[in-house]
């Protein structure tokens, strides 16, 4: 079997991966629209069209991309709701915290669905979230390299910005760009140029930004509501807030790893134990 033909296997897999994931959005939705009130129900669905998202921008459909970024945040006061109910059951919140944020959420869930928010999302995901033509193996991985390029200049200027304000607005803006990073790089595991390594430390980045960026929703709650638990939440959200600002100092070394420029050479051999991503990785997971 001919190199080509491997090569024209892997990419109709990943189109098949695409159509996969649609599919998987396309249930969720007429799960939510038929009633069901799960977390895992949203999550999955969000995290989904975020794999879209992130195909549509590799191959270019910046347009299509946006729209599936659109639905995402359509979602997303109903998953900080979710999330901050989950939250106040492992702090041993009092009752009545967890009742407000209970109705909190009925009443968003509500919204949604009297503005036929998931409806709206469906039509988008079956028209816009499928390229409407597939492109050539070597295409795709020369859009990875260029965007690994694009990626490590945007993470070094947000990383130069952050070291010297890490300021909430700024870090959020960093953690987005890993975690489009993430999504991207996930797209390549299967691929000569995976990165699994960049995959598995860029998770572990995003977590310890996106618990701050949390807190931060969780801290606003509970003041905007009055919740008996604000105390506790502070202090849980200024601990989150220390790890998060330390991070940025600690970033530069995956950028080199990043769009290094024996690029198909470096992740072609694995990682040594001075390598920056090992380094990294156990910085991070501290």
């Amino acid at each position: 079997m001919s190199a080509k033909h491997n090569e024209m296997k892997d990419f109709r897999a990943e189109d098949n991966r695409a159509a996969r994931y649609q599919t998987v959005a396309l249930h969720a939705l007429a799960r939510l629209s038929g009633g069901d009130i799960r977390p895992k129900t949203v999550h999955r669905l969000r995290t989904h069209l975020r794999r879209l998202q992130a195909y549509l921008e590799l191959v270019g459909e910046d347009r299509n991309a946006q729209i599936m970024a659109k639905c995402v945040s359509r979602l997303s006061p109903l998953r900080t709701l979710q999330v901050f109910e989950r939250y106040l059951a492992r702090l041993g919140a009092s009752k009545s915290d967890v009742r407000r944020i209970k109705d909190r959420i009925r009443r968003r869930r509500a919204k949604l669905d009297r503005k036929q928010v998931y409806r709206k999302i469906e039509r988008r995901v079956r028209r816009h979230a499928l390229p409407p033509t597939p492109a050539s193996p070597d295409w795709m991985a020369g859009c990875m390299e260029r965007l690994r390029r694009e990626h490590a200049k945007t993470l070094h200027d947000l990383i130069t910005e952050a070291r010297a304000n890490p300021q909430r607005k700024t870090l959020h803006a960093l953690r987005l760009t890993i975690k489009s990073t993430r999504y991207q790089e996930e797209w390549a595991l299967d691929q000569a140029y995976a990165r699994p390594d960049l995959v598995s430390w860029l998770k572990r980045a995003q977590s310890v930004l996106g618990d701050y960026e949390e807190r931060a929703q969780f801290r606003k709650l509970a003041r905007t509501l009055g919740l008996k638990s604000y105390a506790k939440i502070v202090k849980d959200w200024r601990r989150a807030r220390t790890r998060a600002r330390a991070l940025p100092a600690r970033l530069t070394g995956m950028i080199e790893e990043l769009a290094g420029r024996r690029l198909r050479l470096l992740v072609s051999q694995p990682p040594s134990s001075s390598s920056p991503l090992r380094k990294l990785r156990r910085v991070v997971s501290r």
